[in-house]
């Protein structure tokens, strides 16, 4: 044991020569306005039968000034974001006016103070409501939630925080950021809010900017999966904070490799990465052996993940950073292994750009789909709705149910694939096509049959053959 101690701390001594600075801090805290704001999304309408809002339901607190003020906040503007433009599609994630919002409410510890963080984030008049429900709810959260679990809470804040410091977190964070090429700034501490929750069951997880947030149950105690899962979270936001340089590599040479299956396999990297990285390697790391059961509930990147792990865990063994060589042995085993998937809805519709005629076909997408990573959509078909498309290396569907004729010969002009398709377009019909960027585009021409019996008929199993 003392001898894996030192070389524990020889490695450490390495990196922070390598960095030239401490590793970075890793705080465990506990928002309760953070958990506040949770608990009011939880009694929304909108969001399905949960204990907490059983518990608001049956409590002197279920009157209708309350219920009111629920519903406001079902309504308030507070959901924006900006892109970020010359990264690759995809590559680069956008802020979310409701992460800063998290950020601050994580950051202060006062009503006044978190106004004065946000204030210009969104509209003052939503800014002003949104704060003034979390203080009316206040007092609803400490005497349903907080103060019947205050002393279990801290337990588990107290031994979240033992585990962080004896796991060594820290380091696995690195590992991250030399295995991605990202940079990071050690005095920018990375902020892991807790929500101990009454539900039962599993836990969640989320990261982004410098935070994370988990919400696990009051008796959870599965630590070394919990954190195995944090990382995984964690390590998206290192992919997404590689530079624009790296990115355009990083795309340059999957766009280089010959094989048809090139872009598919770019379109997994983000997910299969962060989880060979968190659900393999930091498990391994922190239980001495590797996870047998799966690390995805995605069978597509559950598959990847583990099929790329040893050459994963080469790359982190010599402080490596992924290159060419990486990106086209990733390939090749994508190719030798799961070529098939190509032709998978389940797999190409993981990332997709849907353009309909109606809202309805776009939700019926999203209700059959529910899994992705990366999803667009827009009504009705239009020319430049469709030139946007164009330009994005993902699954394109177009469904065309009004205007057939024009709408069709509009599809057939933009894209240079279809320059001799014929079609009849008075006839329902779905035509797939491979594109010149390595992704498939699937025309539905639409009358009068439903698009659920249109797919089923022509992809059986959800398969295209």
């Amino acid at each position: 044991m003392k001898k894996k101690k030192a070389a524990l701390l020889l490695f450490l001594s390495f990196l922070n020569f390598a960095y030239g600075q401490k590793e970075p801090t890793i705080n465990i805290t506990f928002s309760k306005w953070l958990a506040n704001y949770d608990f009011i999304q939880k009694l929304s309408k909108n969001y399905p039968d949960n204990d907490s809002k059983f518990e608001f339901q049956s409590s002197k607190f279920f009157r209708q000034d309350f219920i009111n003020l629920i519903n406001q906040f079902d309504t308030l503007n507070i959901y924006q974001s900006y892109d970020f433009e010359n990264y690759p599609t995809g590559q680069k994630m956008p802020v979310m006016t409701t992460s800063l919002i998290e950020r601050n409410l994580i950051n202060t510890t006062t009503i006044p103070q978190f106004k004065k963080q946000t204030f210009g984030i969104i509209p003052n008049e939503a800014l002003f409501a949104f704060s003034n429900v979390l203080s009316e709810f206040e007092p609803v959260y400490d005497s349903l939630i907080y103060f019947p679990n205050k002393s279990v809470f801290e337990e588990q804040i107290t031994k979240l925080k033992d585990y962080v410091k004896n796991s060594n977190l820290a380091l696995y964070f690195q590992k991250g950021l030399e295995f991605y090429g990202s940079e990071w700034d050690d005095s920018i501490p990375i902020e892991i809010a807790v929500i101990p929750s009454i539900q039962k069951g599993g836990f969640k997880a989320k990261a982004f900017l410098n935070c994370a947030i988990i919400e696990i149950p009051v008796h959870f105690e599965e630590y070394d999966i919990l954190f195995s899962v944090l990382m995984h979270e964690i390590y998206h936001t290192v992919y997404d904070g590689q530079s624009l340089e790296f990115k355009l590599n990083l795309q340059s040479w999957f766009n280089q490799n010959p094989s048809k299956n090139s872009q598919y396999a770019h379109l997994l990297l983000n997910e299969a990465l962060a989880t060979a990285l968190g659900n393999g390697y930091v498990y391994e790391q922190i239980n001495g052996t590797t996870d047998v059961s799966d690390w995805y509930n995605v069978k597509y990147i559950n598959l990847m993940a583990k099929l790329i792990f040893p050459v994963v865990k080469e790359y982190l063994k010599y402080n490596k950073q992924i290159d060419k060589a990486f990106v086209d042995e990733y390939i090749a085993l994508y190719d030798d292994t799961f070529s098939y998937w190509m032709n998978e809805l389940d797999h190409i519709l993981s990332n997709r750009y849907v353009i309909a005629d109606n809202l309805t076909e776009i939700e019926y997408f999203n209700n059959n789909y529910r899994y992705s990573s990366y999803f667009s959509s827009q009504t009705p078909v239009v020319q430049s709705a469709l030139e946007r498309m164009k330009e994005t290396p993902m699954t394109k569907v177009i469904i065309i149910s009004s205007e057939n004729k024009s709408k069709l010969k509009l599809v057939r002009s933009t894209f240079p694939e279809l320059y001799k398709w014929k079609y009849k377009a008075q006839k329902e019909f779905i035509y797939t096509v491979n594109l010149q960027d390595k992704t498939k585009l699937i025309i539905i021409n639409k009358h009068s049959t439903t698009l659920d019996k249109l797919l089923d008929d022509k992809f059986k199993n959800r398969i295209i053959e």
